[in-house]
């Protein structure tokens, strides 16, 4: 029986003595096996082919049985713009590199980028960037928040309407900036039911002169804030009506802060 077992060890124990000798005498550095090619795959719109293979090239002078394709692909990700990135030998002299550029899609305040799951990111000189949402809220609210941007801009697109700028403050109050300039106030309490209020109105309110901001935080009803001077407060208990005073409230509708 030993020598049964002896017979079925020996083709490992070979193999084994050849691999050891194989690697102590240093067969599998890149003198012998030189990594020649690094191919890039992906759509690249913010980097260049160029970038990536100067991430992973300290990596590849090692050859192609030594690269340590873990920390070239963690290389790879540390570039900005890159989401995630895959590193693979392909035989026998070339390293597939696969990369994932991050979107964005908003701008998470002044100092970072939201991508298309909602995670942020930062990447230097991206102050300038034009036609992102700015979102705004206190800190970890900001996938809450981005959610419900989300939501809102699919409700008020379906009517042609953009988002130029969504805010939450300390105290949980939810604010759009619309790209028209107009401002609705939402409050803490049924944003969803409140924001579908000022859609309902909103063919009502469109035959009147410019309004600078809408305030729903009413039960009943909602307040418009017209030019610099000049407030209505209109209820939707009967027919809307406008006010020329500066300010005069119907009886009973008291705003809501909630």
């Amino acid at each position: 029986m030993r020598r049964v077992v002896m017979w079925l060890l020996a083709p490992l124990f070979i193999v084994a003595l050849a691999g050891s000798i194989w690697w102590l005498g240093g067969w599998h550095e890149a003198r012998h096996w030189p990594i020649r090619w690094l191919e890039v795959s992906g759509d690249l719109e913010r980097l260049t082919a160029a970038q990536v293979r100067a991430a992973v090239a300290q990596q590849a002078r090692r050859g192609f049985f030594a690269v340590d394709v873990d920390r070239a692909r963690a290389e790879v990700e540390a570039l900005p713009w890159v989401e995630q990135a895959a590193v693979s030998r392909h035989w026998p002299d070339a390293l597939q590199i696969s990369v994932n550029e991050q979107q964005a899609v908003a701008r998470w305040k002044d100092h970072a980028l939201v991508g298309r799951s909602g995670e942020l990111f930062e990447v230097a000189g991206t102050g300038g960037m034009q036609g992102l949402t700015r979102l705004d809220g206190p800190e970890g609210r900001e996938l809450e928040v981005f959610r419900r941007w989300q939501q809102m801009r699919v409700s008020l697109g379906s009517h042609g309407l953009e988002i130029r700028s969504v805010t939450v403050d300390p105290r949980g109050a939810w604010r759009l900036e619309l790209a028209s300039g107009l401002e609705l106030l939402l409050g803490r309490e049924e944003v969803s039911r409140r924001l579908e209020r000022f859609l309902s109105v909103r063919s009502d309110l469109s035959r009147m002169e410019r309004i600078d901001s809408i305030d729903l935080r009413y039960p009943n009803g909602l307040a418009l804030t017209r030019g610099p001077l000049k407030a209505a407060r209109l209820s939707r208990a009967g027919e809307l009506q406008e006010q020329q005073t500066r300010q005069d409230q119907h009886a009973g509708a008291q705003p809501n802060h909630g």
